[in-house]
């Protein structure tokens, strides 16, 4: 089977996983004003995203057990179960819920795609779809919020949910028609408890990292240390661990997962603060900031899409990170000093695009067949942990520099009181730029990462 018609079967698994994290965006203020929701409302995106988190490594190991094709079936069906029971919501409370059933759901699609990419494309040309990828990303990252406000506008909210019904089923009939061969079951037994403390240290991780978290940051962190411990003590007994303990001893292996977790981190941070200096600071609109970050989509998609053909057309990619973190680093040291800011984007945005094509061609030579799920689950767990943690990195330098007692509406301080804080937070962006290039450079020379395989 041709890698096109492979790729064609799960990008609109992939379109579905996107879309759902940003069509929902826009909606939220209708939601809110129709259940009542207050102060709760951002808990409508926050649900989905801690089941999806939590669930994903999951997701690999049983794909390693059962067939990729089985999970990728569980998973849609599930997410269009949470989809209904969305759109059918009356309150608040049964909302939420059905968000986490679409998120547990939602959770598989994008990692089990990526997984069945490594497992059916050969190495030369993951480069090259991997830019595909990208491109799917960046268009249903865009087309979101567009069809949440024209669903809003036009018909209700609710549609936001219904339109996933045609698309997955869809993607259900692709993935069965084609994917058939992807089918293999392994025979071992599976590691239930490890997955449970697995799940409840994401869980907790990512709770620890909401500003909307309930509980305490202290019994939060004590939770997740108790549950840290046991997940370790778990897995170092288990017969067939969910996390096996030879991957931390693949070249390349860590090192790819870390960079990655670095190059999410400073993408979901320039996505989040930069519109918020944009309107707050420089006095813009939001659609005006919203025409830049829809060149910000398009910069990082280019610099995907390009980097991943030369590598599918020399085989070359270990330089296309270093250039890709270097090119960040350079860009946020001059956004930060206020010079050049919309070319300095433009190159920060084409540097993140070229890092994760190289970085995946790191990963699927790295894994070996029978762990390529969990080891690809796990890498893209580093990428949504890595988000999530660049915009509480953010969030702590932002505040960390405001005038004291400046809570409430921060959008109503004067633009000069706000400059310190998005000051702040180019500056610790820079440096980790700067990191991750060290880190990259200090590999290359370790030659930790490896070498494309024909």
């Amino acid at each position: 089977m041709s890698p096109k018609t492979i790729f064609s079967s799960v990008a609109l698994v992939i379109a579905l996983g996107s879309l759902e994290k940003s069509i929902v965006t826009t909606p939220l203020p209708m939601i809110g004003a129709e259940l009542h929701a207050g102060a709760a409302l951002t808990w409508v995106v926050t649900a989905y995203l801690l089941a999806a988190t939590a669930v994903l490594p999951l997701y690999g190991k049983l794909s390693d057990l059962f067939g990729r094709v089985r999970m990728l079936n569980i998973g849609i069906g599930l997410f269009l179960a949470g989809s209904v029971a969305c759109a059918l919501s009356q309150d608040l409370q049964t909302l939420l819920a059905a968000r986490v059933l679409q998120g547990l759901g939602g959770g598989g699609l994008i990692a089990l795609a990526f997984t069945v990419i490594a497992d059916t494309i050969p190495p030369r040309e993951v480069g090259k779809y991997q830019g595909y990828i990208s491109a799917v990303y960046a268009v249903s990252s865009i087309a979101g919020p567009l069809l949440g406000g024209y669903f809003t506008e036009q018909l209700s909210w609710r549609w936001i949910f219904w339109i996933n019904l045609p698309l997955g089923a869809l993607a259900v009939f692709l993935i069965n028609r084609n994917l058939k061969q992807l089918n293999v079951r392994r025979h071992s037994r599976f590691d239930w408890k490890g997955a449970a403390l697995l799940i409840t240290v994401t869980t907790l991780t990512l709770l620890l990292l909401s500003p909307e978290a309930a509980l305490p940051a202290v019994w939060l962190s004590a939770a997740l240390g108790v549950a840290l411990l046991l997940l370790i003590l778990i897995e170092r007994r288990a017969h067939d661990p969910i996390l096996p303990a030879h991957l931390a001893r693949l070249p390349g292996y860590l090192v790819s997962v870390l960079l990655v977790m670095l190059s999410q981190l400073l993408m979901f941070a320039v996505l989040v603060y930069l519109p918020l200096q944009m309107q707050w600071q420089k006095g813009m609109s939001a659609s005006e900031s919203g025409a830049i970050m829809v060149i910000f989509m398009i910069c990082i998609t280019a610099g995907a899409f390009v980097g991943g053909k030369l590598i599918g057309r020399t085989g070359h990619y270990k330089s296309f990170v270093a250039v890709g973190f270097g090119l960040a680093a350079v860009a946020l040291w001059q956004i930060h000093f206020d010079a050049w800011v919309r070319l300095a984007l433009g190159f920060a945005d084409i540097g993140l695009g070229l890092v994760l094509p190289a970085l995946s061609v790191v990963v699927q030579n790295a894994l070996p067949r029978q762990d390529r799920g969990i080891g690809m689950s796990l890498f893209n767990f580093g990428r949504e942990l890595g988000g999530a943690v660049g915009v509480a990195i953010c969030s702590m330098l932002f505040h960390f520099r405001l005038p004291a007692g400046s809570g409430g509406d921060l959008s109503r301080l004067a633009p000069d009181l706000l400059a310190p804080g998005f000051s702040a937070t180019y500056i610790g962006m820079a440096l980790i730029a700067t990191l991750a290039l060290l880190i990259t450079l200090l590999a290359l020379k370790r030659h930790e990462l490896a070498s494309i395989s024909a």
